[in-house]
């Protein structure tokens, strides 16, 4: 399996502050270039798309974006089918989508459904390899999306959960993709889950992703009773 690796990070965070800064476009223009000239590297095409997730900002662009990067990771993805970081990077944006207005909204059906899929692949991929930290994303993203897609008597949401509480406790060191993987795990722990697993959760994600302001953050408004 292609884990993630130092670059990644590297990539991701700083793409994440030229967005910050407005100055995202020579960067992407330069990535998109590498991409367009060799569509069959898996890693320009990686490198692409992490920077086009990094970049999307609320506006009228956002769309479009989504749109490329889901398809660059499926280039990947047809080239490299065990890429952790592209599988699950098409997972989250397939479970949401820019409104016209400039937010954030759950996605079509459709692409809710490809989203469990590339998450069962993901998660099947993961366990034939030595554990990371970061595997933890998977199982907390597939448990979020199980909720979105109507399991409404709970039972995939619980088996996505209970699997989570088998991760290791121990710091993911990824100071910036820190703050994309760990959404879904703020995300359960601010949904009303039963006090043990919420306890559960809100522990593995600080041991993961203290270092993350969202984490902090959401556990300091939200202590665990």
């Amino acid at each position: 399996m292609d884990q993630i690796s130092k670059a990644d990070d590297d990539l991701f965070g700083l793409a994440s502050t030229a967005a910050k800064l407005g100055r995202a476009g020579r960067l992407l223009d330069r990535l998109a270039d590498a991409h367009h000239a060799d569509p069959a590297d898996p890693v320009a095409a990686s490198r692409y798309g992490l920077a086009l997730m990094a970049t999307v900002r609320p506006g009228i662009e956002a769309h479009a974006r989504f749109t490329t990067a889901i398809e660059v990771f499926g280039q990947v993805l047809a080239g490299t089918p065990e890429h952790w970081l592209a599988r699950y990077s098409r997972a989250r944006l397939r479970a949401l989508v820019p409104s016209s207005y400039g937010s954030f909204t759950v996605q079509v059906p459709d692409e809710l459904g490809k989203a469990e899929e590339d998450l069962d692949i993901l998660r099947t991929q993961q366990a034939a390899v030595p554990l990371q930290p970061y595997f933890a994303s998977a199982h907390a993203l597939a448990a979020v999306v199980a909720r979105l897609t109507g399991d409404e008597s709970g039972q995939r949401r619980r088996a996505h959960v209970a699997a989570l509480s088998r991760c290791p406790r121990v710091p993911a060191r990824l100071p910036a993709l820190g703050a994309m993987l760990c959404e879904p795990l703020v995300t359960l722990y601010a949904a009303g889950l039963d006090p043990p697993e919420r306890e559960s959760v809100g522990e593995l994600m600080s041991a993961l992703y203290g270092d993350q302001r969202a984490v902090r953050e959401t556990r300091h408004r939200q202590p665990v009773r």
